[in-house]
């Protein structure tokens, strides 16, 4: 018996089709904030928060886009550092976000631009062997180290790590080997499986894409910046989430299959 578990970010807020349809409507007329008159840094390792306040950590940093698991917010979601600048647009790296490779990247806004990769030094580095030690970078718990092992094999381009505690807050995190600069992979979540009667737990990671996948992304360039976030406006929350919810689902049945893992459901 295996169960997988998202190390998900510190909240998450469910907001209903019918209430987002009912809500966004009201949206028209309300005052938004000026945006950001100067440029919105990005640096691997820092705390990135989603449209509904939940928190991911940034794993790899690109000029023109970031990367982090796919579960830290829906395919469109807007997304936002800790000082409520927008940062850019969540795309998921496959159609099936969580459910599949759980991969995404955010699409930077205009004005944002990559800070660095402090943790691991640039560059995408391939996954490690077994028996290698590994290193994880959550913003939460900062660098854990463990063994990679082999592992039950869920999903395609996920791999396994024992020995490692991580907390909600590090999905999204870089994972890296020591001595060995770039990053092998992006902090996923845990699996816990039983063999000969004991629970093992897995601390999950995906690897980093290959360069001719790099190549085909969808998304290029930047997107338009939003006005800094508003937590206190539940108006805009439910917009910003209602056009999340409507990119994701425009994906066919793996964005739904997609959809429905990220709210915790299996399809």
């Amino acid at each position: 018996m295996m169960k997988k578990f998202l190390q998900h970010r510190s909240s998450r807020l469910l907001s209903g089709l019918a209430s987002v349809v009912c809500a966004c409507s009201l949206a028209i007329g309300f005052a938004a904030p000026a945006l950001a008159s100067e440029g919105v840094p990005v640096t691997q390792g820092q705390k990135i928060v989603a449209s509904d306040g939940s928190l991911c950590s940034i794993g790899y940093v690109e000029a023109a886009r970031a990367w982090l698991s796919a579960h830290c917010g829906l395919n469109g979601e807007q997304m936002y550092n800790d000082a409520g600048q927008h940062v850019g647009t969540l795309r998921w790296f496959k159609p099936s976000g969580a459910a599949g490779h759980d991969l995404a990247y955010i699409q930077f806004a205009g004005g944002t631009y990559s800070a660095g990769n402090p943790l691991t030094g640039d560059g995408m580095a391939p996954v490690p062997s077994e028996g290698s030690t590994v290193c994880f970078d959550g913003q939460a718990t900062e660098r854990q180290c463990g063994t990679a092992v082999r592992g039950p094999g869920l999903f395609p381009g996920m791999n396994y790590v024992v020995d490692v505690a991580l907390a909600p807050g590090d999905s999204g995190g870089a994972v890296s080997v020591p001595g060995q600069p770039g990053v092998v992979g992006i902090y996923q979540g845990i699996t816990q499986a039983s063999r000969d009667g004991q629970t093992i737990t897995f601390s999950n990671y995906a690897r980093m894409p290959r360069a001719d996948e790099l190549a085909h992304l969808p998304h290029q360039g930047w997107v338009p910046r939003r006005p800094n976030r508003e937590p206190g406006n539940p108006v805009r929350l439910v917009q910003e989430r209602g056009e999340a919810l409507s990119s994701t689902s425009s994906a066919g049945p793996e964005g739904l299959r997609g959809l429905a893992m990220y709210f915790g459901l299996s399809i």
